[in-house]
């Protein structure tokens, strides 16, 4: 039996006073519908997505996705997802579900679908007994008898009482569904199809069965940040326990972010206050904070970073990275190599046993093997006189920067070279060679003396 799942994704989210749609809001790193489309993409044949024009298509990849022109209702947007699938046979299963329910699970689906076909049911609804209804629509029953759902402004205050809500998960056979859908109406206070009002038309028609949730959940739904913020920490949590029971040591779990694209090998240990964000990829072995922030990076293993903020960049085996450092962008670290105490580097190379240890800023610069840089050490690579043109540095390998030179790029310091503490290197570097680009001393005696005889008249 062919099935289909529709993803309603079109709300505008008022609650969340926001510009942004209200299913782009993210979840560790993610938007919130992508949860909701794990929840059925493995047990569908096909996957609709409906969405507003204020959301870029191409996000979905190689799902197929609906547009609703107008925000007309949950109705509307059903009958946008129908249009996608005219293909399907007319006792095709359709799962319709929200994607503002980043918490149903796959699992859950299957149970709904198995219940479906067990009770022979031409519509299934998946209902919740919420530990606080309120502000939710409710199920009623008559005995098991199913009889309507009610929105919560529409209910009297005995059905107000009722604990079981709907969760705005559904199961359709494909004819019931378009045939319900050519009858709801709009006339209603906000002038909106509702697919609830969907059941009204079809209960005469077909045995439409309901299932409750085994399990109870804080939220069914996401609609303001409060419940953002719910649905994330329920989310972080799970990420953190599958990971901790895959060999990763996590101390003091609660004080951790931990994306859900990131990758964390085992023999990692993450200590407190630290973020890991993005496409991250952590190799085994190595240690991660305290107060460290790791974006979109990979980590090789036996990585020591503490109290350091790493972005966009490649740092390979047995490197130390901090206290204090920042690795912008497009940096990338071959083995072994330090980035110490205050440093800032950027869209740099650097190779084997390379190390800037303290106090430095190094920009668009290629580093050599076993190269020292003293601290204070800061690559000139923007002139201000070539628009946004950054020049580069080249540092050969055994070369030994001495504390507080300044190179102006483009500059190259060639193997074995030295520069003299102090340094302002504004040309090329031979080879085995001492660069000093620096005043000679002058003492002026007896200086002070002048200069406060000279106050004091």
């Amino acid at each position: 039996m062919k099935k289909v799942a529709i993803v309603l994704a079109a709300g505008i989210g008022k609650r969340m006073y926001s510009k942004t749609p209200k299913v782009l809001h993210r979840i560790c790193g993610r938007e919130m519908v992508f949860y909701a489309i794990d929840a059925v993409k493995n047990i569908s044949d096909k996957v609709v997505v409906v969405i507003s024009k204020n959301i870029p298509e191409n996000i979905f990849g190689s799902l197929e996705v609906a547009i609703q022109e107008s925000p007309l209702g949950t109705g509307d947007a059903a009958k946008a997802g129908l249009s996608k699938i005219e293909g399907f046979p007319p006792d095709a299963i359709v799962i319709v579900l929200t994607g503002d329910n980043p918490l149903i699970r796959e699992e859950e689906i299957k149970l709904l679908l198995e219940f479906h076909l067990r009770n022979k049911n031409g519509v299934t609804v998946l209902s919740a007994n919420a530990f606080e209804p309120s502000g939710l629509g409710r199920v009623i029953r008559k005995g098991k008898r199913f009889i309507k759902i009610i929105e919560e402004r529409d209910a009297t205050p005995q059905e107000k009482l009722i604990s079981e809500i709907n969760t705005g998960i559904y199961i359709f056979e494909k004819d019931f569904l378009e045939e319900g859908l050519l009858k709801i109406s709009n006339k209603n206070a906000q002038g909106e199809y509702y697919l609830t009002d969907i059941f009204e038309t079809l209960k005469e028609k077909t045995k439409i069965g309901v299932m409750v949730l085994p399990r109870r959940l804080p939220i069914y739904g996401v609609n303001n940040r409060k419940e953002l913020a719910i649905a994330s920490q329920l989310i972080q949590s799970e990420i953190i326990e599958n990971l901790m029971l895959n060999g990763v040591t996590i101390i003091n779990p609660q004080s951790v972010i931990i994306d859900y694209g990131a990758e964390i090998n085992n023999d990692t240990t993450v200590f407190p206050e630290t973020i890991i964000q993005g496409k991250t990829k952590i190799e085994s072995g190595s240690e991660i904070g305290p107060f460290a922030r790791i974006v979109d990076s990979i980590i090789g293993s036996n990585v020591k970073v503490q109290f350091s903020v790493i972005i966009n960049s490649v740092i390979g085996v047995n490197c130390s990275v901090g206290p204090f450092a920042y690795i912008r962008s497009g940096n990338v670290l071959d083995k072994s190599v330090k980035i110490g105490t205050f440093v800032e580097v950027k869209n740099s190379k650097f190779k084997e046993n390379a190390k800037v240890s303290h106090l430095s800023y190094i920009g668009d610069a290629d580093v050599g093997k076993n190269v020292n840089i003293g601290a204070g050490t800061i690559t000139c690579n923007f002139s201000g006189l070539e628009g946004n043109k950054k020049n580069p540095t080249y540092i050969e390998d055994d070369v030994f920067i001495g504390s507080n030179t300044t190179l102006v790029a483009p500059v190259t310091v060639k193997k074995r070279a030295y520069t003299a503490a102090g340094s302002v290197i504004t040309e090329n570097v031979p080879e085995d060679s001492l660069a000093i680009g620096r005043a000679k001393q002058v003492n002026k005696t007896e200086w002070v003396k002048r200069r406060k005889s000279s106050n004091d008249k």
